[in-house]
């Protein structure tokens, strides 16, 4: 197999195919740099802990009525700091085709539906997006709760999945994205020829599915007992793994799955979408104005036609959905 569209990753394959150029012609063509978070901090909210229960895990707070304005919210003074910092620290993956990439035949930029979207919240906090205004830092899933609660990052705009388990770590922003886990295998494959109205448990016994570490999907593939659970570093690397003859298939969200399923001819999204995966950005806790103001933003790209804009930018193509598509609504809890 070849990979059609390269991502930058921080795989730890021995043996990675000769990338190819991402496509062009859609995405922004801004410049952004990124460095790599530190590791080795134990996570509070990985995926061995046991699920906390909260009332209503979507349910972020509410913002104020009118245009995103940073003078509004004052209460923690989280605003006013960033404002003097004159940046926002964003933590980040670069190699979630499409909703967070570095794009190669374009300088390493960074692209993608998070990435745009963080662009725009930094636009209604300082009137730009510009290169200064944001500082992006590759975070492994490992340590990403964590980096946000000590304040290493602002926010992280990973895809990540809202739920108690999380919540009880950082605050969320209001949903901005819904998606759904859904299996890639490879074509003409038993895995292929399975029964995949039945989920998980369809695919033949001792099939090695891979997903990434201290995500919902690979709590899904561990409680599949006929399943040999494969982890991979990063969903590129899960990707290179089947390529590589090391995994039979991945689970994943399908905005993920389908950017795999770009990269490479011989691999194929089957089946229903197996659960829902309510996409927020992940805040301190200790920082409820930034998480007001950010939600402020959201509201505004709503309405305004910029959500709309960045679906069909970057997800219309790979995931089409029957009858219009809509931004989610937002649940706040006060």
């Amino acid at each position: 197999m070849a990979v059609l569209l390269v991502l930058a990753s921080c795989t730890s394959a021995t043996s990675t195919p000769r990338p190819a150029a991402a496509p062009t012609g859609t995405a922004p063509t801004d410049t952004a740099s990124t460095t790599t978070a530190p590791d080795g901090r134990s996570d509070p909210g990985a995926a061995s802990d046991p699920p906390t229960s909260c009332s209503d895990p979507l349910a972020s707070l509410r913002p104020g009525s009118g245009p995103p304005r940073a003078a509004d919210y004052t209460s923690d003074g989280s605003l006013a700091q960033i404002l003097r910092r004159g940046f926002l620290t964003i933590g980040i993956d670069q190699s979630t085709y499409p909703f967070s990439y570095a794009d190669v035949a374009d300088h390493n930029r960074l692209k993608g539906f998070d990435i745009d979207l963080v662009r725009e919240i930094a636009t209604d906090l300082f009137g730009s997006a510009d290169a200064s205004r944001l500082h992006f830092r590759v975070l492994p899933n490992n340590i990403r709760e964590q980096a946000v609660a000590n304040g290493d990052v602002d926010i992280v705009a990973k895809s990540v999945t809202v739920n108690c388990r999380r919540r009880a770590v950082v605050d969320f922003s209001s949903v901005y994205y819904e998606s759904g886990q859904r299996v890639l295998v490879v074509r003409d494959s038993p895995a292929a020829a399975a029964d995949h109205a039945k989920g998980l448990i369809g695919l033949p016994a001792a099939t090695r599915v891979c997903t990434v570490g201290n995500t919902t999907a690979a709590e899904t593939v561990r409680a599949t007992k006929s399943l040999v659970p494969v982890t991979g570093e990063t969903w590129a690397d899960c990707l290179v793994r089947i390529q590589q003859g090391q995994a039979d298939a991945s689970v994943g969200d399908d905005t993920i799955m389908a950017g795999l399923q770009a990269q490479d001819r011989f691999v194929q999204l089957v089946g229903p979408k197996l659960t829902r995966e309510p996409y927020g950005l992940e805040i301190a806790k200790t920082n409820p104005d930034l998480v007001r103001f950010v939600n402020a933003s959201l509201e505004r790209i709503r309405r305004d036609g910029t959500w709309l804009r960045l679906y069909e930018r970057y997800v219309a193509r790979y995931i089409p959905e029957p009858g219009p598509v809509t931004a989610p609504d937002a649940v706040y809890r006060d």
